[in-house]
Order: structure tokens, then C-alpha cells, then sequence
């Protein structure tokens, strides 16, 4: 039985290991001509391999809390159970890191210290190297740290890389959705939003009628009117926001252009994306072998973008004319019909995944074009980063 269930562990079929070990333990209660030592010993593995199927599949504070009353009612000879006691301690001492670092990058963020909150984040990941749903969630976290230093690129890479390791992630494409758009690349967040909506509505249909249905189909209409919009801008051919891609404002001079296209271009290179990965990855792990194209797609589109705005801000004639576009189209936001303010999509709908990145309109429209009506991207960037952190960062 323990070779099964250490076999259905390897290929991560997580609740067949639990159901498996909860179903046997019973038998083996029921087998009074085992010994005690015997049935401690069965006992042992299966509470060490229901504590890991929690930890593989990201439910880290369960396995923590199974290995606690573990401890508590442990009690056998060292000889015995030195082996099994420090598997036990050994995974006990790493889920409390990674707990402890994600915590501290919590708090770091909602005190809005973000480079700290980058740098636990950082560290939660590079001790980390199993449990792929805690990585995607400190990927994704780690993703709203860099959009509230500006780094978007950052941001949008860890939102890809944090869909990968958990595909049915609906924070990580919705704030994935929301990037897209601050950098006006509408097609990509259009994607993402019918990807959103797609899971959703499969989330809906298999829950049933518990409580949680009603707060899907709020979710599924809010992407859906997203989606609308998204759609609508991506008809007006808007081009991208050259400057929030390379993280440098309007007023940066051509080596400072250059030095933010070099450190874009070495970071998000796809061939680096990939390297990201499959460092975590065993070799034999067919896994790897089916994300592949896809890690390398998203890295690839992105680095496209960076080449892009650096083809277009190195050249002084082709930075002019962008840079006249880009004031004739702020200047253009600012009355539509009625004398009312233009409003972005990010402003005219309310985002369930992303509420954390809603800007307050009436601060958003006065620091959007300054008090002087010129534009600026630092006060822009500014009035998008206007934090409710309380579901930011999971």
C-alpha cells in the first residue's frame, strides 16, 4: 500500500493518495493480530504522505497544522523512528520558511515597502521547488510588488510564469488581463479575459448550488464586461505604451533609454524565462515538456514588446512623432461628448481579481494630464498604483 501511494504521489494524483491513506488506516485498525509496532509504522507513512500531497498541492498551512499533531502525540523509540522523524522534521522546517518568507512579503506589501516584498517573494520561490501552486502564488504576488514599483514587464513575467504552474489561477490571469492593458496591448488582455471567463464559467457549472455560485456568476459578468471593453479599445489600434514597458518616463535621455532596453532585454529573454523553470523541474517530469511552448510564447511576445519600444524611443525621429501621438491622444481623453471625461477601461468597470489595482477616479483624472492638463507618466503611473491592498496578494 505505501509503494501505491508513494507512486500515485509521484504522478501528483493528490486526492487518490489521501483517499487512499484515510481508507487504509481503517483497515489497518481493524487488523488486531498486527503488532504495535506495526501499526505505529503504518501510521507514520501515511500521516507523512497525506502532509505531503498537502504541501505538493499547495495547501501548505494544512500540512503544517497535520505535522503539528504529529509532534504533539509522537512517541516512539529513537531507534525506531529517527528515519521517519526527521522526514518529518525536514518538511516541517521548510514549509514554516516558505510560510514565514510569503508572510513577511504580505506584510512588506501591504505596508507598501514593495522591494522587500520583492525580495521575500524572491526568496519563498528560490527555496521552493515542488509545491508549484505556493510558487505561482508568490509568483503572482510578486507580480503586484513590481507594478507598484512601475516595473510592468516584471510583473506581466511572473503573471505568465505563475499561469503555468497553476493554469486554473484566476488572480494571476485577471491581474495578467489588467498589465496587458496598462501597456495598451489590448489583443493579449483580450486573451486573457476569454481564458478567464472560460474557467469561471466551468467553476460555475461543477459547483453546484452551494453558496459560492452566486459570487461566479457576479465574477463571470464582470469579465465579461472586461472583455467588451478590451475589445473595443483594441478596434482603435492604440499603440503601446512604449515608455511603461521600459519602466523610464517621457523625459529619460537616450542613455537611459538604452540602459533600461539592455536590462529589459537580458531579464526577459525567453530563453532565460525558460531556464527559470526548468531548474525546478526534474528532468523525467513530463510537465516540463508540456509548458514549454508555452513559457517560451509568453516570454517571447513580451520581449518582442521591449525590442519594439526600444526600436521606436532610440530613434530620435521615430520618438518625436510617438511622443506628439501620445500628447495629442492624452490631450484627446480629457472631454468626450457632453464635455465628460474620457475613462479608460481600467476605469469603468469594478475588477473581483483586482480590485487592489483600482485607481480612485477622481484622483486618476487629475493626476493623469496634471493640474495643467499637460501629461505626465510619473503622476499616471502614480494615480494606477492607488492600492486597496486587501486581496492584492494572496
Amino acid at each position: 500500500m505505501e509503494m501505491k501511494a508513494e507512486a500515485l504521489l509521484t504522478l501528483r494524483k493528490y486526492e487518490e493518495v489521501i483517499q487512499l491513506c484515510q481508507e487504509t488506516v481503517v483497515l489497518a485498525e481493524k487488523n488486531s493480530s498486527a503488532s504495535e509496532t506495526t501499526e505505529w509504522s503504518g501510521r507514520l507513512w501515511r500521516t507523512y504522505l497525506i502532509c505531503k500531497t498537502y504541501f505538493l498541492s499547495g495547501k501548505l498551512e494544512d500540512a503544517l497544522e497535520l505535522l503539528n499533531k504529529h509532534q504533539q502525540v509522537t512517541n516512539v523509540k529513537e531507534s525506531e523512528g529517527r528515519t521517519s522523524q526527521e522526514c518529518f522534521s525536514s518538511l516541517s522546517t521548510t514549509i514554516r520558511e516558505l510560510l514565514s518568507h510569503k508572510a513577511a512579503g504580505n506584510e512588506a506589501f501591504q505596508a507598501r515597502r514593495y522591494s522587500e516584498a520583492v525580495e521575500q517573494y524572491s526568496a519563498a520561490l528560490a527555496r521552493n521547488s515542488d509545491s508549484r501552486p505556493f510558487s505561482a502564488v508568490c509568483f503572482c504576488n510578486r507580480a503586484a510588488a513590481y507594478q507598484a514599483l512601475g516595473q510592468v514587464t516584471d510583473a506581466i513575467a511572473d503573471c505568465s510564469l505563475a499561469m503555468v504552474l497553476d493554469a486554473t489561477y484566476l488572480k494571476a490571469i485577471s491581474r495578467r488581463a489588467t498589465l496587458y492593458e496598462m501597456i495598451r496591448d489590448y489583443g493579449q488582455a483580450a486573451n486573457d479575459l476569454r481564458k478567464l471567463i472560460s474557467l469561471i464559467e466551468k467553476q460555475a457549472n461543477n459547483s453546484g448550488l452551494s453558496p459560492k455560485v452566486l459570487n461566479k456568476h457576479s465574477d463571470l459578468k464582470q469579465a465579461r464586461t472586461r472583455l467588451l471593453s478590451v475589445e473595443d479599445e483594441a478596434k482603435r489600434d492604440t499603440p503601446l505604451n512604449l515608455y511603461l514597458i521600459l519602466g523610464i518616463e517621457p523625459s529619460s535621455s537616450p542613455a537611459d533609454i538604452k540602459k533600461a532596453y539592455r536590462k529589459a532585454a537580458l531579464r526577459h529573454h525567453p530563453d532565460k524565462a525558460a531556464q527559470l523553470l526548468v531548474r525546478n523541474e526534474k528532468p523525467d517530469d513530463g510537465f516540463w515538456r508540456d509548458v514549454a511552448k508555452e513559457v517560451h510564447a509568453d516570454a517571447d511576445h513580451l520581449f518582442k514588446a521591449i525590442g519594439e519600444a526600444y526600436n521606436v524611443l532610440s530613434d530620435s525621429d521615430k520618438r518625436q512623432e510617438y511622443d506628439i501621438e501620445e500628447n495629442l491622444r492624452s490631450a484627446t481623453k480629457r472631454v468626450s461628448k457632453g464635455g465628460r471625461m474620457h475613462r479608460s477601461p481600467e476605469q469603468r468597470y469594478t475588477k473581483q481579481y483586482d480590485r487592489g489595482f483600482n485607481p480612485r477616479p477622481s484622483v486618476f483624472l487629475v493626476l493623469s494630464f496634471g493640474e495643467g492638463g499637460s501629461w505626465s507618466y510619473k503622476d499616471w503611473l502614480v494615480g494606477m498604483i492607488s492600492f486597496d491592498t486587501s486581496d492584492v496578494v494572496a
